[in-house]
């Protein structure tokens, strides 16, 4: 509205808001491409602008009151009170600005405020003034932090969420919070702050705005007891949420129910007035507005700044004691903001009225509320102060906005390239899968014309060959079935003449013998092969490869079970004293029966030839001879 369109822009904590007027108008009336028209489909039309009210930023009055409130305001602008209470003044001031000249503020009946734009005939559900107070927040937010590298200044800023406590306290007895002197005797409902009466009058008495609305109650200060109504109350009924004096709250609250009210003692009495109220000692005229802490004297401002401008005085710091400054433009209504760019101290339906159209905008402000904090930043050295630490701050934002995005980025970026590898795999099987399918129907086309190339065409040469082909086949039948045959005929012979071989196996010939292969349908057919099981020492073959009884001469028998050479049937952990001869059947005698004498005298003589044949070797190369070098009878294998 302030520059003729239904802009929604928000500059406050990254949130955007680009809704151009054109689209809006196209989104109401259904009047984009392939829009259907007004009336087609109610249903959808409705949903979707619940959707985009849902989201969108919107005022809406709470149930059981008739205007907005300075926590609506709030909760609009999006302003943190448990982060940043300082910058509730902000919402204060749009809570009481009046509405542009072309514009007016309607109610619907779900207490939802939605705003006319007389010029263009344009609803909307944004506020005139927003973009004007974001700006005007991100400002503050930003001068905050600069602030904060002033110590000096840093104390002066009201940091205490004052708004929660006026919500959570609803007796709350605090000092006015306009000019710190008087105990609070109302309290503003849209304002949410304590007021003393003249105060209040003097903001709210003479305003033509909003302001002029605003509703109140009384606090304890400021009113009576709620029975007899000529006593200062004395005690508070959080259950009733009356004020009482102690006669009238015995007598109601002696019996029934209410004797079960949770109550709050009040001292009131001698707590109307927070500060004597005094006059400027250099003038003797004029309100004092501070106390200096050096000099220990009261001045108003004109008197504080002519002798406190030069010298060692500049340096004094000062206490706030009362002043309420008027508005430079109707000379009747507090000051509440001062404007940077006209340099002047306005009241919020001033400020609005000349600053609702032109450059004026654009125009920044400050908090004139707090009168001592604006001072302070009014002074040249905290206004040069201000303009070096401005661009740090915001490259300290910068840079940690910064860092923070980087922060984000990496931790969503294993997930983003997993995202799209597993799209680029998929696109690749499938441009693979396509092309396999390709050359697999493109090799059944081929082989399929090669096979009716190469078939017969006419009919009686596709008998001929299928006979030949028949043929063929009985003719490998025959030859497979001879050679099984013949194989068979060769494995009985093996398996008959295994026995006359002492060095063989019977066993494991057969066993050798049954792995020949067999037609795929015998394999079938036969049972599969199992593993062989263990058997104890008893049960085995080594238990019946010795007889029972020995025989008189000492030679085992020619069977074969009984044959002590052959390996396979022997034991091999009770043939520790046999020698190498008897394992490699040399000599065919029993275990530890000694050699006969001709073989004990052949196998002396054939160790003496081979000891000559290695004397006779050793002393062609040079070595001496040496009697105690023995090849056999030596006392181990290792000899």
């Amino acid at each position: 509205f302030e520059n003729g369109t239904g802009r929604q822009v928000a500059m406050d904590t990254g949130r955007s808001w680009a809704n151009t007027e054109s689209e809006g108008v196209e989104s109401e009336m259904g009047m984009g491409d392939g829009q259907p028209a007004v009336g087609t489909n109610l249903d959808a039309a409705t949903i979707e602008f619940l959707n985009e009210t849902a989201a969108t930023r919107s005022l809406r009055i709470p149930p059981g009151e008739d205007q907005p409130s300075v926590n609506d305001f709030v909760e609009y602008l999006g302003v943190d009170l448990s982060i940043e209470p300082e910058l509730t003044w902000i919402a204060r001031e749009m809570c009481a600005a009046p509405m542009p000249p072309n514009c007016e503020m309607l109610v619907s009946k779900s207490g939802m405020l939605y705003f006319h734009d007389l010029e263009n005939d344009y609803y909307t559900l944004e506020h005139p003034l927003t973009q004007r107070y974001l700006k005007v927040l991100e400002r503050q937010r930003l001068d905050i932090l600069a602030l904060r590298t002033k110590p000096s200044i840093s104390g002066l800023i009201l940091q205490q969420p004052d708004v929660l406590f006026h919500n959570q306290y609803s007796n709350l007895q605090i000092p006015c919070q306009d000019c710190g002197v008087l105990q609070s005797t109302l309290k503003c409902n849209q304002c949410v702050m304590s007021f003393c009466q003249a105060c209040f009058d003097n903001l709210h008495g003479l305003c033509e705005g909003p302001r002029k609305n605003h509703t109140f109650v009384y606090t304890a200060v400021g009113s009576l007891c709620s029975s007899c109504s000529k006593k200062k109350p004395q005690v508070y009924c959080g259950n009733c949420g009356d004020y009482y004096c102690h006669v009238c709250y015995e007598q109601l609250h002696s019996k029934g129910a209410r004797q079960e009210h949770r109550a709050v003692l009040l001292s009131v009495s001698d707590a109307e007035i927070v500060e004597p109220h005094a006059r400027c000692e250099e003038c003797m005229d004029a309100p004092a507005a501070f106390h200096c802490d050096f000099c220990l004297d009261d001045y108003c401002i004109k008197c504080f700044w002519k002798c406190h401008f030069n010298g060692f005085r500049r340096h004094h710091t000062v206490t706030k004691t009362s002043i309420n400054p008027l508005c430079n433009q109707c000379h009747k209504t507090r000051a509440s903001v001062f404007c940077e760019q006209c340099q002047e101290l306005l009241c919020t339906d001033c400020f609005s009225y000349l600053h609702y159209k032109g450059n004026r905008q654009l125009h920044l402000f400050m908090d004139a509320m707090n009168l001592l904090l604006l001072l302070e930043r009014l002074d040249p050295g905290m206004q040069e102060h201000m303009r070096r630490a401005r661009p740090r701050v915001l490259w300290a934002i910068t840079q940690l906005q910064g860092w923070t995005r980087g922060i984000e980025a990496r931790r969503f970026f294993r997930m983003r390239r997993d995202l799209i590898v597993k799209i680029q795999r998929r696109w690749r099987g499938s441009l693979t899968r396509k092309k396999l399918l390709s050359m697999i129907d493109h090799y059944k086309w081929r082989r399929k014309q090669i096979n009716n190339f190469f078939l017969p065409r006419a009919r009686n040469e596709r008998v001929v060959m299928k006979q030949k082909f028949q043929s063929q086949l009985a003719q490998k039948q025959v030859t497979y079935t001879s050679a099984k045959h013949t194989l068979k005929e060769l494995r009985n012979t093996i398996l008959q003449s295994a026995s006359a071989n002492p060095m063989e196996d019977l066993s494991r010939t057969s066993q050798m013998m049954s792995r020949a292969i067999e037609p795929a349908h015998d394999q079938a057919a036969s049972a599969p092969i199992a593993l062989p099981v263990f058997k104890q020492y008893e049960d085995s073959r080594f238990a019946a490869s010795l007889p029972a009884e020995m025989p008189a001469g000492g030679a085992l028998s020619d069977a074969p079970g009984n044959r002590q050479g052959e390996l396979t049937t022997k034991d091999m952990r009770k043939a520790t004293n046999l020698s190498l001869r008897q394992l490699l059947t040399i000599d065919e005698r029993p275990e530890g029966a000694p050699l006969p004498p001709e073989n004990r005298e052949a196998e002396q003589t054939e160790q003496h030839k081979q000891l000559q044949f290695y004397q006779r070797q050793r002393e062609a190369a040079g070595v001496p001879p040496d009697a105690s070098v023995r090849v056999r009878g030596g006392t181990s294998y290792r000899d």
